[in-house]
């Protein structure tokens, strides 16, 4: 004859099956903000690596003269394109463009490039540069853009390869 369980067991059972729930789930949860933590910290490192990817190319071949260097440079997840604007001269400003460049063209930030989603959000100092026209903007191809960087001796010319 089986034996029956009590009402002991059976309590203790249900005590196992939601203790193992809220572990699994305590678990998961762990998991997936770990994920994201890494996921941030790798969106972080390649805007890094763009920004001094392209202050290390501008600096370098700014003082070699006549030199011309095509750069592929990778732009961090999520933007469309980078805009560059005149550091060497005053730059001329256009009428159509994005209203933060523009203001920091006016409030005379220094910033020089743009990392544009569909709006500037990220900007910095890469270097004497001049680009043309005054506000050059570089749409993303596969997450790339790839520049011609000409040596002018005391800053460097940026351009889009064609």
């Amino acid at each position: 004859m089986a034996a029956k369980k009590s009402k002991a067991q059976i309590y203790s059972q249900v005590f196992i099956y939601i203790l193992t729930i809220i572990l699994i789930s305590f678990i998961l949860v762990y998991g997936y903000n770990a994920v994201q933590n890494f996921k941030n910290r790798a969106e972080q490192v390649s805007c890094l690596k763009f920004k001094n990817d392209l202050q290390n190319a501008v600096e370098s071949i700014s003082s070699d003269f006549g030199s011309v260097k095509r750069k592929d440079l990778q732009l961090c997840s999520g933007y469309t394109q980078a805009c560059f604007v005149e550091s060497f001269e005053s730059p001329n400003i256009p009428g159509s463009i994005d209203p933060i460049i523009k203001d920091s063209i006016l409030s005379s930030t220094g910033k020089n490039v743009f990392l544009v989603e569909n709006i500037a959000k990220e900007s910095f100092f890469a270097g004497k540069i001049s680009v043309e026209p005054d506000v050059l903007c570089i749409k993303a191809l596969n997450g790339k853009i790839s520049l011609k960087l000409e040596g002018k001796g005391n800053h460097a010319s940026l351009g889009q390869w064609n």
